[in-house]
């Protein structure tokens, strides 16, 4: 079976692409803040023989990056999706910039040998279209800030993550209905998930370094 590994699956988009996967049969590695308190995300079951495994990460804590990294330290993953952020609320702009921009590329890098192995080798960070520049500077508010950083990151890390064999892109999901999202937003859980799962099923090397919405076209940077 292919592997996946979800990071930030307890709800929302996350929560989404586990059932997608599990439910096509693929083993899932899937990362939570509360393991022991998993909620919906403990109820998910591959319906076509799919396993569900469950790991605990906090995206900005190094412990549990590393012990992810040496929980997949002898599996293949085809593919990897980073999915965890903030809108920030409450929070500080180098907490968000620490959680949105910086640990997912942290994440990534201490999963790669595990994707290096894997048959597929595809990596989806899911970033926002708030990020995007456009060719000017980078948004004032702090969120749409910590995805343009990213997005920066990203084009920084991505040629290296390349020469190894490894395909990665990052997303606009959309405006999701989800808790950050607003139940006014235009797109469902499942509509944006099943077209980033296309987008994902259909990328090949050709195809990395790209911003993509969740249809799989391309958005400007």
């Amino acid at each position: 079976m292919p592997t996946v590994a979800i990071i930030g699956a307890s709800r929302g988009i996350g929560l989404g692409f586990v059932e997608a996967y599990a439910g096509d049969g693929w083993t899932v590695h899937a990362t939570t803040r509360t393991p022991a308190a998993p909620g919906a995300l403990g109820r998910v079951t591959g319906a076509k023989g799919g396993g569900v495994t469950l790991h605990e990460m906090d995206v900005v804590n190094e412990r549990h990056i590393a012990a992810l990294g040496e929980a997949l330290s002898d599996t293949a993953l085809d593919v990897l999706i980073h999915n965890a952020g903030v809108y920030g609320d409450g929070l500080s702009r180098a907490q968000v910039m620490a959680i949105n921009a910086e640990a997912p590329i942290r994440v990534v890098e201490a999963l790669l040998p595990a994707v290096a192995r894997g048959a597929q080798k595809k990596i989806a960070i899911l970033t926002s279209q708030m990020g995007a520049k456009h060719g000017g500077r980078a948004p004032s508010g702090t969120y749409g800030a910590s995805k343009a950083a990213l997005n920066d990151n990203f084009r920084e890390h991505e040629p290296a993550w390349r020469a190894r064999g490894i395909a990665s892109v990052v997303f606009h999901p959309g405006w999701v209905k989800t808790d950050m999202g607003g139940r006014g937003a235009s797109v469902t859980v499942a509509d944006s998930v099943a077209g980033m799962c296309r987008a994902i099923a259909g990328l090949t090397s050709a195809d990395s370094g790209r911003f993509l919405t969740w249809r799989g076209e391309a958005h400007s940077w």
